[in-house]
């Protein structure tokens, strides 16, 4: 196929996107066609408000479920379009994200608790695992995750910054 008649097919199927077509009046009401028919307000009675533009374009879109093309009509003749694009779905394959989760390491967390700190000093927990603050009392907490420490699986230290109090907890077995 040469590229003209490729050019030639591609034109012949065009893209329709459904047009929402939105006139504002002087107040902000605004009036609301979506192909061609009117797209009422939630509540019965009301018009749509400039408040409720986000909301509007979500029902529009069906919560960005598809693509529209939006024109809006000021009470003063300017003009705006804009496509609202549909947001991008992911496949998710069930049985191979399963398959993941089961090997993913499996977190265990361990508290470890000291005090002789200064209220408010920055605590180091070592192995620069995290950090933490002391708590008004002097005392200080930290919540660690073991998988971080495959290679040091002796202890965790807390340290304070000012104070120079250190904290060793020897982990479980």
């Amino acid at each position: 196929m040469s590229n003209r008649s490729a050019r030639e097919t591609a034109s012949e199927s065009p893209v329709n996107l459904p047009l929402a077509s939105i006139r504002v009046d002087a107040r902000g009401a605004m009036r609301v066609i979506y192909d061609g028919r009117e797209f009422p307000p939630p509540s019965p009675n009301s018009d749509w408000t400039r408040a409720q533009f986000g909301e509007l374009l979500d029902a529009l879109s069906d919560h960005r479920a598809r693509t529209v093309r939006v024109e809006v009509r000021e009470h003063d003749g300017s003009v705006f379009t804009d496509i609202v694009h549909a947001k991008r779905r992911e496949r998710i394959d069930e049985a191979s994200e399963m398959r993941r989760a089961r090997h993913r390491p499996t977190r265990q967390l361990i508290e470890v608790h000291g005090s002789g700190f200064i209220p408010g000093e920055d605590i180091t927990v070592a192995l620069s695992v995290a950090s933490t603050e002391g708590s008004a009392d002097g005392s200080a907490r930290a919540p660690v995750d073991l998988s971080q420490l495959v290679e040091h699986p002796s202890e965790i230290l807390l340290i304070g910054h000012i104070s120079g109090v250190i904290v060793s907890e020897r982990l479980p077995s």
